[in-house]
């Protein structure tokens, strides 16, 4: 998870050696390119570099479909690594900036993009998508939220954003271990959940102290939606610490309490592993224990249910069987609706160096290309006869994921997983469902649907905002990790949960909230 704080701290603190910018007569970055800015038709040649975090650089190398988009728009890309981490990869942005020594294009937060653009560091792009981006023109019109995500008051867009795929993480379960612990039903709500985790108790448990049927890694607190506790933005109204999009938070809602009090029960009655919520549990630890039978049950990334059955499970117990759990109801006896992150992701814009203003036709014809039908089946679905065929209208994969995934570091191969950065660019959901093994693709294409799913409000803050919350953040998450643990774990009683939201609104928890409706407000009214 990337430490916000310490981003924000480093930006903030080269704003003022940014306001230079301005005033300056621009630097030409050294690039090696040797592009005349004659746009990108097949055939040519044309150039760019381009600063990315150098992982994803490492994964686009090995995407077979990439070399025929440059094929498609004869154009080269040179690749400029950044950093291996976001702390590490946006100072560098920072510093490239202040030194003019930013590639003719780059990946960049919208904060940075925003400021600096102001600034006069970076392209105005919208002349340049009226004239050479009628796909990107398009796919800005029918999207009101990106325009205004984009688009500053004068009508300028400094920086193109990546939009993300929709999805949420899927609760999963040894399917083997709910039969032979006599759990005939498939669990609902979390009552009949409860009530599943008791028999695999009993059954498991009884010889085995170290059984626990919850185990998983990082944040334990994972079932607000299904406590109606998921902070929100319904009918504008800022409730809880939000996180653009991320469950978050509500911890005024009457469900959240109940949440923590099952949370508890489950703590108390040995239901769930103590070292997660101690934080003290690894990923490996996890995966471990999901492995080898000392736990039943967890909650994490949807890819996750898969990993479990192509990574040991099996070989570990001829009987080992994943099945993912359809989202339980919720307080009211509802479907639960699962918040899923933001649309687009405000840390990845892509932006034109104004130095390399003589590149922003290349750039925006490359752009425009994966915008369109036949990019966008390149990027999501590959080459027709090679990674994919199409029948009765629908496209389907004919290259196996878990053997292209698996395909060693460096070697070529088809992968479509689109939640990884490439380029902005649209994303086809069902394309993003559809490359995976069967277990995920089936429950993917079954549960994310728009009833179960609600796409995260997006909000964008000003440089001021974004300090001021990672300051109050910082703090205010800890504080409430660490109270709600002392419930959980009994080392404090539940009859002080009010004296507890006190304590969390002198942390400053009101005050987060506070500022994403000042956020809000400012966005879209």
């Amino acid at each position: 998870m990337r430490k916000k704080k310490a981003f924000y701290l480093v930006f903030a603190a080269l704003l003022t050696a940014g306001s230079v910018l301005a005033g300056c007569s621009p630097q030409k970055a050294d690039t090696n390119t040797t592009d005349s800015g004659n746009g990108n038709t097949k055939g040519t040649t044309s150039s760019f570099s381009y600063l990315m975090h150098d992982k994803f650089i490492n994964w686009l190398h090995e995407d077979k479909w990439y070399p025929y988009v440059e094929e498609a728009t004869g154009t080269t890309v040179e690749f400029v690594p950044g950093g291996s981490n976001d702390d590490e990869y946006y100072a560098s942005v920072d510093q490239k900036i202040i030194s003019r020594t930013f590639p003719d294009s780059g990946i960049v937060s919208v904060s940075q993009a925003t400021v600096y653009g102001a600034q006069g560091a970076f392209v105005d792009l919208a002349p340049y998508i009226d004239e050479f981006g009628p796909n990107i023109k398009s796919y800005i019109e029918a999207n009101p939220t990106y325009k205004t995500l984009i688009t500053n008051d004068d009508g300028q867009i400094f920086g193109l954003v990546a939009e993300a795929p929709r999805f949420a993480d899927f609760i999963f379960y040894r399917a083997d271990h709910f039969e032979k612990a006599g759990v005939t039903e498939v669990p609902q709500t979390i009552e009949e959940l409860t009530d599943a985790m008791r028999k695999l108790k009993a059954h498991y448990g009884k010889d085995d102290k170290n059984y626990y049927p919850m185990v998983g890694r990082e944040g334990y607190i994972r079932f607000q939606s299904a406590f109606n506790a998921a902070a929100n933005y319904d009918d504008g109204v800022s409730r809880g610490v939000y996180g653009n999009g991320k469950t978050g938070t509500d911890l005024y809602s009457e469900g959240y309490k109940k949440m923590v009090e099952w949370y508890k029960t489950l703590y108390d009655e040995g239901l769930i592993d103590p070292e997660w919520v101690a934080g003290s549990g690894t990923e490996e630890s996890w995966e471990s224990k999901m492995l080898t039978g000392q736990g039943s049950l967890s909650y994490d990334y949807l890819t996750r249910p898969s990993w479990f059955m192509d990574n040991g499970g099996p070989e570990n117990d001829p009987d080992y069987n994943i099945a993912i759990l359809p989202y339980l109801k919720d307080l009211n006896g509802n479907p639960s609706v699962q918040t899923t992150e933001t649309q687009y992701n405000t840390l990845r814009a892509m932006v034109v160096n104004k130095d390399s203003e003589d590149k922003a036709e290349t750039i925006i014809k490359f752009l425009d290309y994966l915008y369109s039908d036949e990019g966008q089946t390149l990027v999501s679905w590959g080459v027709e006869g090679e990674s994919y065929k199409e029948e009765g209208g629908q496209k389907q994969y004919i290259v196996d994921f878990s053997e292209q995934e698996s395909t060693p570091a460096g070697e070529p191969r088809w992968s479509f997983l689109n939640d990884r950065l490439t380029f902005v660019k649209p994303i086809d959901n069902d394309a993003f469902y559809s490359w995976n093994t069967e277990l995920v693709r089936n429950a993917a294409l079954e549960l994310f649907t728009d009833e179960s799913l609600k796409t995260g409000v997006q909000v964008t803050y000003t440089a001021d905002q974004s300090k001021k919350l990672a300051d109050l953040s910082a703090k205010v998450n800890e504080a409430v990790t660490s109270g709600v643990t002392q419930f959980v774990t009994g080392k404090r009683a539940m009859s002080e949960w009010d004296a507890f939201l006190g304590e969390m609104e002198a942390a400053g928890y009101k005050d987060i909230v506070a500022l994403q409706q000042e956020a809000y407000d400012a966005m879209y009214k």
